[in-house]
Order: C-alpha cells, then structure tokens, then sequence
C-alpha cells in the first residue's frame, strides 16, 4: 500500500471529505468547453441499490465535434439509510430511456 493510499484511509477514518472533480475532454482536439445540446436522466433501484444514469450530448466549442458522455452513480444499499428506496423504480434492462 502506498503513502497516498494510507493517507486517503486517514483521511476517510477521521471523517474528512475526499473526492476527486470530473471533467470531460474532447476526444478529437481535448479541448474542455462544452455547449450541452441534450441531457437525458434515469434512476432505478436494483435489489436496494440505487443506480443513477445521465447521458450527456456535447459540442465542443474549440473544434465543433459532438460527442456523447455518460455517467453512472451507484449508491449502495448499505449507504444513504434516510433514502425511500421504494419509492424509486425498480431497474428494467439497459436501455437508456
């Protein structure tokens, strides 16, 4: 184990927020501007986990190539207690609505 990786296990035990900022790069000239031409949202609940999916359709401002992102949260049955996980619904398949 590593120096970085004790530290971020400190870090957690003693209760600090740890993270890291996402950000998307264009796939043809890795500029980091974007105009978003269409977002879509889902969330479900699979056997009490909570699986939250956003599609994001991107025009890069630099070059003009359009590109798609997705990103999935997955927040865990054992996490969240104050959640109404059966107010959610329930997961159907892969296809993105």
């Amino acid at each position: 184990m590593s120096n970085r990786e004790l530290s971020l296990a400190n870090e957690i035990a003693h209760g600090g927020v740890v993270g890291y900022t996402l950000s998307f790069y264009c796939e043809n000239c890795r500029g980091h501007l974007f105009q978003i031409i269409h977002s879509a949202e889902r969330a479900s609940n699979k056997l009490q986990d909570i699986i939250i999916e956003k599609r994001y359709y991107l025009k890069c401002q630099y070059c003009g190539s359009v590109q798609a992102e997705n990103v999935i949260t997955i927040v865990p049955s054992w996490s969240g207690p104050c959640i109404d996980r059966d107010a959610i619904p329930k997961w159907e398949g892969d296809e993105f609505a």
